[in-house]
């Protein structure tokens, strides 16, 4: 089953990115998203970039926004912002509720946002005829096919990312196994322990797993 990455660009429909990208001109990066039991709700985690003076009332209009229905911030310093928030969105609902994983999703200067998907040939296709049902307007952008040997599974990947994104692996930490588990809503010792297993993956690989030499 060939693995496919795409890339798509819309603008709209989700009111409290517009808001966030256009109206504060912040940077939005977001790594995940999972589909919420709330009717029209994705999870989503996300970091934000604006200016430390617009700091406080972005926080402010996040914590009123209607579409928002929940927001936890396990990060705030300067004018960055990580933590999680659970809310209304047509474009990150079809992305939860289809079989493709969000890579990333991220705004350029015009405010549009890139959306780096993960999937096969038939979710795209999914995926896509789902944003023409719900009337999105996108532009679609680079699609290639990933020729790699599949080491990590989707959910490995993502939790690997998510701690490099954070700084976990920096020294000194930006941050520590706890409150990084309780942004990507795992308990500390799975989280601990999918590190130590995808890392020790990705080592076999690259060193290449041979037998122990006898002395």
């Amino acid at each position: 089953m060939k693995l496919i990455e795409a890339t798509f660009l819309a603008r709209g429909q989700q009111k409290w990115i517009d808001a966030v990208t256009i109206r504060y001109g912040a940077r939005l990066t977001m790594l995940h998203s999972k589909r919420s039991r709330r009717q029209g709700e994705a999870l989503q985690l996300f970091e934000i970039t604006v200016d430390r003076t617009l700091k406080d009332k972005l926080i402010s209009y996040l914590q009123n926004e209607p579409d928002i229905s929940e927001l936890e911030i396990t990060n705030s310093s300067h004018g960055r912002l990580v933590g999680t928030i659970r809310a209304k969105g047509v474009i990150m609902r079809c992305i939860a509720d289809s079989d493709c994983f969000l890579v990333q999703a991220s705004n350029d200067s015009g405010g549009e946002i890139a959306w780096k998907i993960l999937g096969t040939d038939r979710s795209l296709k999914e995926l896509l005829n789902g944003l023409r049902r719900k009337g999105i307007d996108f532009e679609m952008g680079e699609i290639s096919e990933v020729r790699r040997k599949k080491t990590l599974t989707a959910r490995q990947e993502w939790l690997l990312r998510s701690a490099y994104e954070k700084g976990y692996f920096d020294y000194p930490k930006r941050i520590r196994i706890g409150p990084l588990a309780r942004m990507l809503r795992v308990a500390p010792p799975t989280l601990f322990e999918s590190l130590r297993k995808t890392q020790k993956k990705l080592l076999d690989e690259h060193f290449g797993k041979a037998p122990p030499r006898k002395f």
